[in-house]
């Protein structure tokens, strides 16, 4: 890095622009601080120019230079495309780099990425000549200590930030004074879809976790969920508007960080004035370049750590597709895997990648058989963790292709449902009679705080068929009788999709777990089967842990209430005068016996 002291001189716009060489390759500065009056001084001498190169993270002013009328002048170089630049480079007429967020700084500091000039925003210089990079140091500081000329457009509306966003005037060229108030950003418009994703991630999240989360609609539904959760803290490559609320109403503390307690960590932002104004002289925000921010083994310094990301696609393999549309590039590679690894590095981490179910107005389903053709890998099969849609959440962190393809068809779109599933039946990643619900179930099943433990209850899914056998054979051979009145001896694959809503007409089928995170216990389950007449059989089991504890009870009001819902008229029990507890339990609801027949007593109940 250069480090040798500079003679900073206060000139106009056009005497800094004009400093600067032709062929050479010229840095912009990022997101809602870039430079935007230098920017326009630079199209504005666009005939001085021939061949230069003009790169950048990712830039939400003007970008006139990636148009074909400069294109003698200018070829844009975009490490994140962003929507002013997108059809320049569909178009061929701008680049596309390829890389982690995380390893920039490391390409430029390198000397591999040379840069001629880095015009870049600040603050006005303070009493000590010392300047603020404010809401944006990220690949910023590298640019700055590595360019041979340095231009600033000096603002008085950049915030005076914390961390490594203070610099001294002696690393500028040039000072322009120009002030004009930063691209703001305005909060996202929630629809239904994202606000389902941003509720199902929430359920996910924990007091004490540390966040990472990005901009718009999705991570300001998941941020608009958390207002319950305690003691959050933020280590993240950028946030915006959603984090207001929390930090105001004391839900981000970063009190159980491991590095940086006390302090939100971040390597820029973008959002509007209330924002800007949040962290202006704010000590609770650090602002630190990307290669610390994003840098893996740091982010999984802090425990508990949870990176939310979005996709454009992933298919039933796990594989995560988030910079292009096919051969069609979008987006970038960004920080996505920086902080996916990172997360799952974590003790107690998690990492979710989340999108909605379809795109084109639910012509097109985003959990996918198989990539687009042309379409690149960003996030890795093995790397991803789960995966969060409108529908659910699917776990796919060490599961079979077969597991993980189940998962993520059940949180697809219930129109594209059956076709996943016939894909995967064609390449034998499937059982053949493997079946797929394509409807899912309207009513919500709270989980229920008993003594001392909570219990969650869900309906159960074909993802679920390894639980529920390991439920099954924990049970002693007693309990399984009382329940089936038979000694069953295994539960094959066949026999468990009797245990999975196929046919909500038909049967519900309850578990209920200890936890709502992976590996929790199954602790109980139970089904109501329909007969004839409006009359459904039901059978229920609670592991013997867990027995007296008030656990049937429930699960008796839970199955009253779904079967008023379906109109079901009568209940129909049957056990045997050994199992005492279900015997108080039908008592207990005032089941009529009906019938006695080689020991099994018949329970009948008109709801």
């Amino acid at each position: 890095m250069k480090r040798i002291p500079k003679t900073p001189q206060f000139v106009d716009a056009t005497t800094a622009i004009c400093k600067i060489k032709k062929g050479k390759r010229i840095f912009i500065g990022s997101g809602c601080a870039e430079p935007n009056y230098l920017v326009k001084e630079l199209v504005n001498h666009s005939s001085r120019f021939s061949d230069n190169e003009i790169v950048h993270l990712l830039t939400m002013g003007n970008a006139d230079y990636a148009s074909e009328k400069y294109q003698k002048n200018f070829r844009h170089n975009a490490f994140f495309i962003g929507n002013n630049v997108r059809k320049s480079v569909e178009n061929g007429l701008s680049d596309y780099t390829p890389i982690f967020l995380s390893e920039i700084p490391k390409l430029i500091n390198s000397g591999f990425f040379p840069i001629h000039c880095a015009i870049v925003q600040t603050s006005l210089p303070d009493n000590n000549n010392i300047l603020s990079l404010g809401i944006s140091v990220d690949i910023e500081l590298s640019a700055i200590l590595n360019a041979d000329i340095v231009i600033a457009q000096v603002n008085k509306y950049m915030p005076k930030t914390f961390g490594k966003s203070q610099i001294s005037i002696e690393h500028f060229d040039y000072l322009v004074r120009h002030d004009e108030p930063l691209i703001e950003i305005g909060s996202n418009k929630l629809d239904d879809v994202s606000l389902e994703i941003g509720k199902n991630i929430s359920k996910l999240i924990k007091d004490r976790d540390t966040l990472q989360l990005g901009i718009g609609k999705i991570p300001d539904a998941v941020l608009l969920n958390l207002t319950s959760k305690k003691d959050l803290g933020i280590h993240t490559e950028m946030f915006s508007n959603g984090i207001i609320p929390l930090y105001k109403n004391g839900n981000i503390t970063n009190s159980y960080k491991n590095i940086h307690k006390g302090k939100s960590v971040t390597s820029f932002i973008m959002g509007n004035k209330e924002l800007y104004d949040l962290v202006d002289n704010n000590e609770d925000f650090l602002f630190l370049p990307s290669d610390y921010v994003n840098d893996p083994f740091i982010i999984a310094s802090n425990n508990n750590m949870v990176s939310i990301n979005s996709a454009l696609e992933v298919d039933l393999t796990g594989q995560v597709c988030a910079d292009s549309i096919g051969t069609r590039f979008f987006s970038g590679i960004g920080g996505q895997v920086d902080f996916v690894r990172g997360a799952k590095r974590s003790i107690g981490g998690r990492s979710f990648i989340a999108l909605p179910s379809t795109a084109k107005n639910g012509s097109i389903s985003r959990i996918v058989s198989k990539l687009s053709p042309g379409a690149g890998v960003v996030t890795s099969r093995g790397d991803v963790d789960y995966v969060v849609t409108e529908y659910g959440v699917a776990h796919l962190y060490g599961k079979t292709i077969r597991e993980r393809g189940l998962a993520l068809i059940q949180i697809a779109h219930p129109d594209f449902r059956q076709e996943l599933l016939d894909y995967m039946k064609e390449k034998h990643y499937v059982y053949l009679d493997q079946k797929t619900i394509t409807k899912d179930i309207e009513i919500k099943l709270p989980s229920k705080k008993f003594k001392d433990f909570q219990v969650y209850f869900r309906y159960l899914l074909p993802s679920d068929e390894k639980e529920i056998q390991e439920f099954f054979y924990n049970q002693n051979r007693e309990a399984i009788y009382h329940t089936y009145k038979d000694y069953i001896d295994n539960f094959s694959h066949d026999k468990i999709q009797n245990y999975i809503n196929f046919d909500e007409a038909n049967h519900f089928v309850i578990g209920g777990f200890d936890s709502q995170f992976p590996y929790a216990n199954m602790i109980c389950l139970a089904r109501y089967s329909l007969l004839q007449d409006a009359k459904s059989e039901i059978n229920l089991i609670v592991d013997n842990d867990f027995c007296n504890k008030g656990i049937g009870s429930h699960l008796i009001e839970l199955i009253i209430k779904l079967s008023k819902s379906k109109k079901i008229k009568t209940l129909i029990a049957k056990t045997d005068y050994s199992n005492i507890p279900m015997l108080k339990l039908l008592e207990k609801y005032n089941f009529k016996k009906v019938s006695e027949s080689n020991n099994i007593l018949t329970f009948s109940l008109e709801i």
